[in-house]
């Protein structure tokens, strides 16, 4: 009875702040769906306190929380624009009121998914199931490619591309990803083809797109995964269009993304039989991979800091020595990889304007709220944000591309107006950042499709879909239909016409998901899955500070959701006696 009782009162005060939230309304229509979410909410709860696990209730219980305040927050912004002291107090309360529901939400997708039954053995080989992987995801790319041949050029070609052509190189975007496209563009122009250099990069890259995602699919067939987890992963690499169109895109994202996808195979292995930390060729493999993901993206080497303690508790005290010698022995040679490139390229070093972007948007909006009430700091704020009259609340580049920061005495004058600034308007600050950073944790939103503007005329939305047509690459689709239905969906934006499935292309999804898995493995102790999850998450934290939210940097979650996923249902699928005894390792 007081389950009962504490459920339904949690589930009408939880409705009520919600209401509160975002403006309560009269209308019946209203009313009947604020009244369903109360029985809806109310069932969830009691099934929660209902659960006889005190652990589980406890961290299904905190993920639950973080994601009714994330949600309540979210509604917040959007209906007022910004959060406010009575707000937060009122996201606060939704989030424990809430958060049983939740919870409880969380809990019943990994019961479903550890209740998938394991694959039979299979007759075909992992090398044939490899192949007809391999063949499936290139022919299902290829139409994409022949649509927006020679190769989607939206992104930072133009920069890399100036670089390669003036010969004043930085290591602004990887130098690595700039030297292998433009060594392939400046091979095209050299035969007056430019097009066809670039399509030559393209394919390569969808070539190494797909024999990392068949090596993927080959894993989840040599560990026994469920059909319906094999048929779902091998489906969304084929037919999503966030993969095809990253792949034939000049986005570094694709290509650090396929080998991090590696990387979390051989974590799996390596936690499944320990003594390859003593065998030279998975050392060799491991750091060849490190290596070349870290010069893909510049931000990973913080996926390698996070791996070394995670790993030093996953991979059990017998192993500590060899764990510690592996992952700084991979921060060395990155290092030591990437200075090399610099000196022999005499490439300088990045920018340190891509270091200021939340503290550029939080300046941006005090500037923009409150210049005139206080014109002394509005002025401040104008000497280092020259352009912060184009301050927008989703994206930091029209700011901090611009900032005045490239000194260091001026970056030290930067920071201190910074903080200075920050003591006096906090709640702006972190509405800032809420603002900022909102596409990878409200399901809701949808600024992340809109930070380059939204429509199929210029061919920016959720992805961009343009073409470098001043370096000679201008789009000449070979498949005119697939080109206009995939520029509507994804420059027009016309996948949110479907409520459900356009929750597939919201980023927060995907981090949503991976955060019931790291739940779930605290829950059942599987430090495996931890150690997985890791290496990932870490290299995303930088981007929870860069200029902006978009699919492209969530990315990695997307691709590695399948090894996540298999993981977790491993964990579920043991005795509970056999994954405790294994987490005292």
């Amino acid at each position: 009875m007081r389950k009962r009782a504490a459920g339904l009162g949690l589930a009408l005060a939880g409705v009520w702040l919600t209401a509160g939230l975002v403006g309560f309304s009269r209308e019946m229509g209203h009313w009947l769906a604020w009244a369903a979410a109360f029985a809806l909410l109310g069932w969830l709860n009691i099934r929660f306190f209902s659960l006889p696990d005190r652990r589980a209730r406890r961290v299904f219980g905190g993920l639950g929380f973080l994601f009714a305040c994330a949600q309540a927050a979210g509604l917040r912004l959007d209906a007022a624009g910004e959060t406010g002291a009575a707000g937060l107090v009122m996201c606060l309360g939704a989030g424990v009121c809430l958060a049983p529901a939740a919870g409880y939400a969380f809990w019943l997708g990994q019961k479903a998914l550890c209740g998938l039954s394991q694959s039979p053995e299979g007759r075909m080989s992992a090398r044939r199931v490899y192949g007809l992987c391999l063949a499936c995801l290139l022919l299902c790319w290829l139409p994409v490619y022949l649509a927006y041949w020679p190769g989607v050029s939206s992104y930072d070609i133009y920069t890399q591309m100036d670089e390669i052509l003036s010969g004043q190189l930085t290591n602004r975007n990887p130098l690595l990803h700039t030297l292998v496209m433009g060594g392939l563009y400046l091979l095209g122009q050299r035969f007056s083809r430019p097009d066809v250099g670039y399509t030559l990069f393209v394919l390569l890259q969808m070539a190494v797109m797909a024999a990392c995602y068949a090596a993927v699919m080959r894993y989840l067939w040599q560990k026994r995964a469920p059909r319906a987890l094999f048929w779902t992963a091998l489906a969304l690499f084929a037919v999503f269009p966030v993969h095809s169109v990253l792949a034939v895109s000049d986005t570094k994202d694709a290509l650090f993304t396929a080998l991090l996808c590696l990387l979390v195979i051989r974590l799996h292995r390596v936690y499944e039989q320990r003594e390859l930390l003593r065998s030279g060729r998975f050392w060799a493999g491991f750091l060849t991979l490190t290596t070349l993901m870290c010069l893909m993206r510049n931000n990973a080497f913080t996926g390698l800091v996070l791996l070394l303690p995670v790993g030093l508790w996953a991979l059990g005290r017998d192993n500590r020595r060899r764990v510690a010698a592996l992952a700084l022995s991979a921060l060395a040679l990155y290092a030591g990889a990437g200075n090399g490139l610099k000196a022999l390229f005499g490439a300088s070093g990045g920018l340190v304007t891509e270091w200021v972007s939340v503290q550029s948007q939080q300046m941006g909006r005090v500037y923009a709220l409150y210049s005139e009430q206080d014109p002394d700091n509005a002025y401040e704020i104008a000497y280092y944000l020259p352009t912060v009259e184009n301050y927008t609340p989703y994206t930091a580049d029209p700011l901090k591309t611009f900032a005045n920061v490239r000194q260091p005495d001026r970056l030290w004058g930067f920071i201190k107006l910074w903080g200075r600034i920050g003591l006096s308007y906090p709640l702006t600050y972190l509405d800032a950042w809420l603002l900022n950073t909102k596409g990878y944790w409200q399901l809701s939103d949808v600024s992340h499709a809109h930070i380059y503007s939204q429509g199929v005329e210029d061919r920016r939305g959720y992805l961009l879909l343009q073409s470098a047509d001043g370096l000679g690459l201008s789009l000449n689709s070979r498949l005119e239909s697939l080109e206009k239905l995939y520029t509507a969906l994804l420059a027009g934006n016309e996948y949110q016409r479907f409520p459900v499935l356009s929750l597939l292309f919201a980023p927060a999804t995907w981090l949503w998901l991976c955060a019931g898995a790291l739940a779930t493995a605290l829950w059942r102790r599987d430090r495996r899955t931890c150690l997985m999850i890791a290496l990932v998450a870490g290299s995303f934290l930088p981007l929870l500070f860069g200029a902006c939210a978009l699919i492209r940097y969530a990315y990695p979650f997307v691709s590695c959701m399948p090894l996540f996923a298999l993981s977790v249902w491993q964990a579920g699928a043991k005795p509970p006696a056999t994954a405790q005894s294994e987490a005292g390792e």
